[in-house]
């Protein structure tokens, strides 16, 4: 008896001792094995969603066994014996020859030549399992202190079992907490550069750095609808080369893949490969050539309209459980809204410049000579200003100053404008009045309400004897200094009446002899390393026949 007292104090230590329930059950079963010869035991634990006992564990059970226990399942409602004994939280002998009629037929298979012994797994008053101990016949039936010491050390076993689950559920628990979190602080980013910029790019970005982050899929592009298509705006598949129908710009072909089924149900399509088939669309063998294995395609929906399409693909197959699924929806929401926003933006700043753009275009034609002259200078000005390293607003800015500085010239004669020859002392004044009139023109607009400095200051010199307000440096509004440096550039390289356009080089050598004078200094020499780069080949994409004469100088 001393001996059987310390094997149950010394296993019962040994048992506090662990953290994973394989080794509990495992230790039970060796311990069991020991102290009462038992020939194997069974462990169900309780599945709180199906309500009934699921196997979970067996040690010492016969291999033809093994097969009935993992298909069999105890439910209490179906089995009295078994909900008699988690009411009553008693062991039970199930091999009495008065009760093992009452149990299932697959259970009194594993009772031949075995007396079984059922105790319940209690834990803080809670049933949380089942053990069955089964030992042969041949030896006499569980006396009574053998019962006290498998109700005992059982017990022992479920509060160290409960506490691992526990543990494990409060992991489980806070792992999931962490995803709502990153969920959360992932959509505030978003919000964030909803906020900060309505540009389809960076939001496009800011949306695609983000499920590649939480994912941690291999590929992830962004879709919208064109009409009857869907055009990708944006793709990434890490160090992988992207094949050609998976690039930026490309084109979906119509067909049975994710991404179009998405688009025509308006409901998330998940597709797992099992290896390249014939009839595979044109995408999913690029996605399969790339080792994807695992495609996820969520809709972006806007007020019930399907916009676009989040496609997503990783090399595991099976990647997309439910719960990571409902977070990648979430971003997808939020990304369609953010991306909506960003194209009426875009439509309504269109149709706001082509207005504007119309009233420019409307003073060049006035002479053949300055016909685009405004459109090249809001080219040549944006250009500066992201050189110069000016944020997406601030280049907005600058552009349209570059296009509306010459709007004041709508009330000069047309005989000045055209007149091939220096103006004289009485035509100069009018002509000198223009960027005070186009700020009269335009400050009723309040969307212009912060370029009218780049209109009103573009004739004001760096050395103070510019006009209307004879500012000097740094008085003058950036913005301004810009539009100048870029007003002066596009009068030299073109042609006039009285003068022919310079080449590249001489203007750069002319705005380098004005700087300090007539213009910024820092300004010039920031646009002038940019031409002496691309010897203006950029610019000339804007507006071709602008810089006809690119050498020289």
């Amino acid at each position: 008896m001393i001996d059987t007292f310390n094997a149950v104090i010394e296993g019962s230590e040994r048992l506090s001792g662990l953290a994973d329930v394989d080794e509990v059950v495992k230790d039970l079963s060796r311990l069991l094995k020991r102290l009462v010869k038992s020939r194997w035991i069974a462990v169900y634990f309780f599945d709180r969603e199906r309500r009934d006992f699921a196997p979970a564990r067996s040690y010492g059970l016969p291999a033809r066994f093994v097969p009935i226990f993992r298909d069999m399942p105890l439910a209490p409602d179906k089995i009295p014996l078994l909900k008699g004994l988690l009411q009553k939280k008693q062991h039970l002998l199930l091999s009495d020859p008065g009760v093992s009629h009452l149990i299932p037929q697959k259970l009194r298979k594993l009772l031949r030549n075995l007396t079984l012994l059922a105790v319940p797994m209690v834990a803080r008053n809670q049933v949380i399992g089942a053990v069955f101990v089964a030992r042969s016949r041949e030896l006499p039936p569980f006396s009574p202190d053998e019962v006290a010491v498998i109700r005992d050390m059982t017990s022992h076993a479920a509060l160290i079992v409960s506490h691992i689950q526990l543990f494990d559920e409060s992991l489980d628990m806070a792992l999931d907490l962490a995803g709502r979190i990153d969920v959360i602080l992932t959509l505030d980013e978003i919000n964030k550069a909803i906020s900060s910029s309505l540009s389809s790019d960076k939001i496009l970005g800011t949306a695609m750095e983000h499920v590649e982050r939480i994912t941690g899929c291999e590929f992830v592009a962004i879709l919208q609808v064109e009409g009857s298509k869907l055009a990708i705006m944006a793709s990434h598949a890490g160090e992988l080369p992207i094949p050609d129908i998976l690039r930026a710009g490309s084109r979906l072909p119509r067909g049975r893949c994710a991404a179009w089924n998405a688009r025509r149900n308006g409901r998330s399509t998940s597709v797992v490969f099992v290896g390249k088939t014939e009839g595979m669309p044109p995408v999913d063998q690029a996605l399969y050539s790339l080792g994807i294995r695992s495609v996820l395609a969520i809709p972006l929906v806007v007020r019930n309209e399907v916009k676009g399409v989040l496609l997503l693909g990783d090399t595991e197959a099976g990647k997309f459980a439910r719960g990571e699924t409902f977070t990648i929806e979430k971003i997808a929401s939020q990304m369609a809204v953010a991306l909506e926003n960003a194209r009426l933006y875009e439509d309504m700043r269109s149709l706001f410049i082509n207005t504007v753009a119309s009233l420019a275009n409307a003073i060049d034609a006035k002479s053949p000579w300055t016909k685009g002259h405004s459109e090249r200078v809001m080219h040549i000005a944006a250009r500066i200003a992201k050189e110069m390293g000016f944020s997406e607003q601030e280049v907005e800015k600058v552009r349209l100053g570059g296009l509306l500085h010459d709007i004041g010239k709508i009330g000069v004669i047309e005989a000045v404008l055209e007149k091939p020859a220096v103006l004289s002392d009485d035509e100069f004044p009018p002509l000198r009045a223009h960027p005070e009139k186009g700020v009269a023109i335009l400050s009723p607009i309040a969307q212009l309400n912060d370029v009218l400095p780049a209109i009103l200051h573009h004739h004001e010199r760096y050395d103070g004897t510019g006009y209307p307000k004879g500012l000097k440096g740094e008085e003058i509004p950036l913005s301004a200094r810009i539009v100048s440096v870029a007003d002066s550039f596009d009068a030299m390289v073109s042609e006039r009446p009285y003068k022919k356009g310079y080449t590249i080089g001489e203007a750069i050598a002319e705005l380098r002899r004005e700087a300090g004078r007539q213009f910024d200094p820092k300004v010039v020499e920031c646009f002038c390393r940019y031409l002496e780069r691309t010897m203006g080949r950029e610019l000339s994409g804007d507006f071709p026949g602008a810089f006809k004469k690119v050498s020289g100088g």
